[in-house]
């Protein structure tokens, strides 16, 4: 059996060692093991160009390491994603990696789990597992947000999750689950409603952070300038994608009177970058008088409860962070948001006008604009054997085709540059 590992550990530690032992196990029974320790892996962060969809498809432009990652994923029979939690979700450095997973899928959509999802490049995917190293604070909550948010993950990587264990198990237990194939990996996680956020005294300043890995070419700012149009009031704007300003970014969050934190939906949850931010406000939690955080999470994917698993660690972060919680604004369909013209974005723009302009007045995102907002939430059942026939005409695809045939690499579309020979 060919077993990759995925070390996102970003300090050298006893869970270097735990891996190790997992290791040594797996090959004493003759597997074959490939373990990559990220931390000393030459990875850009993914930054939403989709060229590993339109321009090289199946491949990262950037010729770095994912190359080298992606190519080992697909070809073992087991994929295991480890790191220590940091801020209640497995490490930065290891949802870097993962963000650089999306070659392996192929942009089309398809229907699967009566849900809209990308269509598989391969022919075949590798069995998935996620082991994490525990923090002093973690409870049971944090693990099963994270364990059903990397069971959707694996969902969309087209397998599925076997098990999801921390280092209280032996590493000889560990290695025993992965060289063993489970019957019935773990259940889907079930569909979860919107979360309620926290009334708050009118805030007079607002503080937005941007998270798209696109600066401010991203969809995500279009979302935060709306609703501070509708706020009013003075507003600051910081670009997570800068990365080397985040100790700039973790002040200007501790003199916040009111933070709003937007970000595109990446593998599931959020973009590296943002993990990397919320890592950096460590020092602050518990602080007394942190400000009220509430967050934008736009995906292109067209229902919105592609977006209710990451909320339900926004909400337990914000927890965390000791600051109230104003709530999650979630919208499907975001992709193209930059690209429609004016009479598309009309309702859009004037909801989060709205909900920003009652936040100024009364302090609370209010919930039928929220609801308004996510439409839809998801598609009923009698629609979907509809939109499986819309997804076999050319018009479904039109948005990449079109990207794919500037660039010249349309007759490449369906590419699977990783795949071994022997395969």
């Amino acid at each position: 059996m060919k077993i990759t590992i995925l070390n996102g550990n970003p300090e050298p530690s006893s869970f270097d060692d735990y891996l190790t032992q997992v290791t040594a196990a797996l090959e004493g029974k003759g597997h074959t093991v490939t373990r990559l320790d990220l931390r000393g892996l030459p990875l850009r962060p993914c930054i939403g160009c989709w060229g590993c969809w339109v321009k090289t498809p199946g491949e990262c432009v950037n010729r770095d390491a994912s190359l080298e990652m992606d190519r080992a994923i697909i070809n073992s029979d087991f994929t295991l994603w480890a790191g220590p939690l940091k801020m209640g979700f497995p490490s930065a450095l290891l949802k870097m990696a993962q963000d650089k997973h999306l070659p392996l899928i192929h942009p089309y959509m398809v229907v699967d789990h009566m849900e809209a999802h990308h269509l598989r490049r391969y022919p075949r995917y590798p069995r998935l597992g996620l082991l994490v190293e525990k923090e002093v604070t973690t409870d049971e909550r944090d693990l099963q947000i994270v364990t059903d948010i990397y069971c959707r993950t694996a969902l969309n990587l087209k397998s599925r999750l076997e098990f999801s264990l921390t280092t209280e198990t032996s590493a000889a237990d560990v290695a025993a689950r992965i060289a063993t194939r489970t019957v019935r990996p773990l259940p889907l996680p079930g569909r979860l409603a919107p979360t309620r956020g926290a009334t708050i005294a009118p805030p007079t300043r607002l503080t937005l952070f941007n998270g798209s890995p696109r600066g401010k070419r991203g969809n995500t700012p279009i979302f935060l300038r709306e609703f501070a149009a509708g706020f009013g009031g003075e507003v600051e704007t910081h670009h997570l994608i800068q990365l080397k300003q985040v100790n700039e970014h973790v002040q200007a969050f501790a003199e916040a009177e009111c933070v709003l934190v937007g970000f595109p939906l990446y593998t599931d949850a959020m973009p590296g970058s943002v993990k990397r931010f919320f890592e950096a406000l460590e020092p602050l939690t518990g602080r007394k008088g942190n400000p009220p955080v509430g967050f934008i999470v736009q995906s292109g994917f067209p229902e919105g409860l592609h977006s209710r698993y990451v909320e339900r660690y926004l909400e337990k972060l914000a927890a965390r962070l000791g600051s109230p919680y104003l709530g999650t604004i979630v919208k499907g369909n975001g992709e193209g948001t930059r690209l429609m013209p004016p009479e598309m974005t009309r309702s859009l723009f004037e909801s989060l006008q709205a909900l920003g302009s009652g936040f100024a007045r009364e302090g609370r995102l209010d919930p039928e604009i929220l609801a308004r907002i996510t439409v839809p939430e998801r598609f009923p059942l009698y629609l979907w054997p509809v939109f499986k026939i819309f997804l076999r005409l050319p018009i479904a695809h039109s948005y990449f085709d079109g990207m794919l045939k500037k660039n010249g690499a349309y007759e490449r579309r369906f590419a699977r540059p990783f795949l071994a020979e022997s395969r």
